[in-house]
C-alpha cells in the first residue's frame, strides 16, 4: 500500500490534482490520499485533511491579508505529515505557499519524496526560487514542452508529462453534451456568444469586473444582438459580482465548467491565466486582460522576468496571437474596441482561430494524469497493477 499526500492552494489546481487522484487509484487501486484542498479532492476519493476552500488569492498587497489562514494551513499540514509520514509529498502550483512548504517538510522528514506537479513559472518571474527546487524536490512534472530544457538547464530533475488543460479539452470534446439553454453557436459573430472570465480570485474581480461589465454594455450597444455569457468560477456568486458592477440585460451567469460556456463561444474577454489555453485549445479569438492593486502590480514588475507576453496563447507560440491588455490599459474602452475588430472582421477572426488551434501540436498526446501517476508510482516502486 502506498500513501501519499498531495497539496494544493486554488481552484485551478485542485481541478488537476482531482484528475491525478482518480488515476493515481486507477493504477493502483490500493493507494491511500490525504489532501489539502476542497470539495474536488474530496469527490475524487482523497480524505481533506486541510481544508484551504475559498483561499485561493493573487498578489503580494492581497496575499498580507491572508497571512493568518496560510500559516494556520501550513501548521496543520506539517502536523499531518509528521504524525503519520506519507510516502510522498506532492505539491501542485501555488510557489509562494508550496515552496515554503517543501521546505519546511524537508526539515521534518529528510528522507520523504517531495514531487512538484504543474511546476512554478520561474521562467516568467523569480527565477531565484530555482535554488529551493534544486534543494527541497526531488522532482518536477512540468505541463509545457518548454519548461523541461528550462529547468534542466538549472539542473533541476524535470520532465514534461504533458498538459492537464489539453486533457480537459479532449475529454470536453468527446462528450456531446449540449450548450446551455440560449447560448447555442451562431456563425455570424454579432449574434454570437461572448463569454466572459473575471476570474476566480476575489482581488481580480475587483479590477477587472468592472471594466469587462462595461466593454460588454459597449458591445451590446453596438452589436444588439449579441449574447453574454458570464462564468461563475467556483466559489464565486453572482451577487459579488453585481455588487462591484451591473451587467447588461439579458446577460447570463453560469455557473460550472467553464469549458462548456467555450464551446457555444464565438468569443471570449478573458483574465490571464487557465482560461486562455482552454479557448485557446478551442481555437475561440480572444482578448485577454489583466489587472491587480497597484502596490502588486508595481512589485510583480519590479521581480518579473524579461519575457513579452504574459497570456499563456502567446507564450506558448512565442509569438502575439491574442491582444494583451494589462493593468492601465485593462480598461473598457481598450477591451470593447479589441473585441469589436474581432467581431467586424472575418479574416482576423478567421486567422487567429487556426493559429491558437495549431497550438495542440506544442502539447503531444499523452494525458497528464496518467504520465504523472505513472512516474509517482514507479519513484515510489510501485507500478501499475
Amino acid at each position: 500500500m502506498v500513501k501519499i499526500f498531495v497539496s494544493t492552494a486554488e481552484p485551478s489546481a485542485e481541478l488537476h490534482a482531482a484528475s491525478l487522484v482518480r488515476e493515481l487509484h486507477r493504477q493502483a487501486p490500493d493507494c491511500q490520499i490525504e489532501a489539502a484542498g476542497g470539495s474536488l479532492l474530496a469527490g475524487a476519493g482523497a480524505r481533506l485533511a486541510v481544508d484551504m476552500s475559498g483561499r485561493a488569492v493573487m498578489g503580494f498587497w492581497e496575499t498580507v491579508h491572508q497571512l493568518s489562514f496560510y500559516r494556520r494551513a501550513l501548521a496543520s499540514i506539517l502536523a499531518n505529515l509528521e504524525q503519520d509520514p506519507p510516502d510522498a509529498l506532492v505539491l501542485l502550483d501555488a510557489p509562494s505557499f508550496h515552496l515554503h512548504l517543501a521546505r519546511q517538510a524537508r526539515r521534518l522528514l529528510p528522507s520523504l519524496p517531495i514531487i512538484y506537479y504543474i511546476a512554478p513559472k520561474l521562467w516568467a518571474w523569480k527565477k531565484w526560487r530555482a535554488r529551493h527546487l534544486r534543494r527541497y524536490v526531488n522532482r518536477v512534472f512540468c505541463i509545457f514542452p518548454f519548461e523541461e530544457e528550462f529547468f534542466r538547464g538549472l539542473s533541476i530533475d524535470a520532465t514534461y508529462v504533458g498538459n492537464p488543460t489539453f486533457d480537459h479539452i479532449r475529454d470536453l470534446e468527446e462528450r456531446s453534451a449540449p450548450p446551455p439553454e440560449g447560448l447555442e453557436a451562431d456563425p455570424d459573430p454579432r449574434r454570437g456568444v461572448l463569454a466572459v472570465f473575471p476570474g476566480s480570485r476575489d482581488s481580480e474581480i475587483k479590477y477587472l469586473w468592472p471594466e469587462m461589465a462595461a466593454a460588454t454594455a459597449e458591445l451590446r450597444r453596438r452589436f444588439p444582438d449579441l449574447r453574454v455569457a458570464v462564468s461563475l468560477a467556483p466559489g464565486m456568486e453572482q451577487k459579488r459580482l453585481l455588487s462591484l458592477a451591473l451587467a447588461p440585460t439579458g446577460t447570463r451567469f453560469i455557473a460550472g465548467s467553464s469549458g462548456e460556456i467555450l464551446r457555444a463561444a464565438s468569443l471570449v474577454l478573458a483574465k490571464s491565466g487557465t482560461t486562455t489555453l482552454e479557448a485557446a485549445l478551442l481555437g475561440r479569438p480572444m482578448v485577454v486582460a489583466y489587472a491587480s492593486h497597484p502596490v502588486s502590480y508595481f512589485i510583480a514588475r519590479a521581480i518579473v522576468n524579461s519575457i513579452p507576453y504574459f497570456s499563456l496563447p502567446n507564450i506558448l507560440a512565442g509569438r502575439k496571437l491574442v491582444p494583451e491588455l494589462l493593468q492601465d490599459t485593462a480598461r473598457a474602452v481598450f477591451m470593447a474596441e479589441e473585441l469589436g475588430k474581432i467581431i467586424t472582421d472575418p479574416g482576423l477572426s478567421g486567422k487567429m482561430r487556426e493559429e491558437l488551434l495549431d497550438l495542440r501540436r506544442h502539447l503531444g498526446s499523452e494525458r497528464a494524469d496518467q504520465r504523472t501517476s505513472r512516474e509517482i508510482l514507479s519513484l515510489l516502486g510501485k507500478g501499475e497493477s
